[in-house]
């Protein structure tokens, strides 16, 4: 018999949070062990998922009694960072959608992730378009030499680039064997979005376009199972790229 894997995810009245809960929740091996939400702490999650689950909305981690679980965390960066440093003190695997991390702070997690030998995955975009268009870039780039980065999201998100639209302008600078910083990236919040992304490639005579849209956060929840299945393979490190959870050969 299989044992479930528990997991609390932080950021569970969040519009990700909730949808990535909610593919967690019904998950044949996974137990929904715990649920936090700052502004929502000792409500019913039940009320806010409309879903047949009976668990209690909790402000922190140290409300949560359990001696292991993997946390998946979605919410903003500030109060993500002390959560998840307090995660792998506790031994726990982490799975973080959370963008907006310094250097200094993913190099912290990086450190403790290492000393605890717990396993780390922090992706900025967990929805397999996402994981494609990058493939499709590095591709390009070995031809098209010059791009810019167009990103667009709800004017909800606080983070300005996008983590995805950075990992993008890292991954073409890698190739261009450039700093980061000159690849340009434009960035637009409105009402109405929820995340799209185009690369803009450009050279004598032609452009090639590369743009990934999600409608629905529903598009994450595949990589974040996956993730929450894989986590604790990588045992002392952090995984960044979604490559490795679902096409690690």
């Amino acid at each position: 018999m299989t044992t479930s894997i528990p997991v609390v995810v932080a950021g569970a009245s969040g519009k990700t949070g909730r949808e990535v809960g909610k593919a967690i929740l019904t998950a044949h091996d996974m137990e929904l062990v715990g649920a936090i939400a700052a502004h929502h702490a000792g409500a019913a999650l039940k009320d806010i998922w409309s879903e047949p689950v009976s668990l209690i909305v909790q402000t922190n981690l140290a409300e949560i009694d359990v001696p292991y679980a993997v946390l998946v965390d979605f919410t903003e960066h500030q109060s993500s960072y002390q959560r998840v440093r307090e995660a792998i003190t506790r031994r726990w695997d982490i799975v973080v959608g959370t963008t907006g991390f310094t250097s200094t702070e993913r190099e912290i997690i990086g450190s403790l992730v290492r000393q605890y030998q717990v396993g780390a995955v922090m992706i900025a975009n967990f929805s397999l378009g996402a994981w494609v268009m990058e493939q499709l870039a590095k591709q390009a780039s070995r031809y098209f030499q010059k791009a810019e980065i167009l990103e667009a999201h709800a004017d909800t998100k606080r983070d300005k680039p996008s983590g995805t639209a950075g990992r993008m302008a890292k991954i073409l600078a890698e190739s261009w064997e450039v700093d980061s910083k000159a690849i340009p990236i434009h960035s637009v919040r409105l009402p109405g979005m929820v995340a799209h992304q185009a690369v803009v490639f450009g050279t004598s005579g032609q452009i090639l376009t590369l743009r990934h849209d999600v409608h629905d956060r529903t598009a994450y929840a595949q990589g974040v199972l996956a993730s929450v299945r894989k986590v604790s393979d990588f045992r002392g490190r952090v995984v960044e790229d979604l490559a490795e959870i679902i096409d690690p050969a």
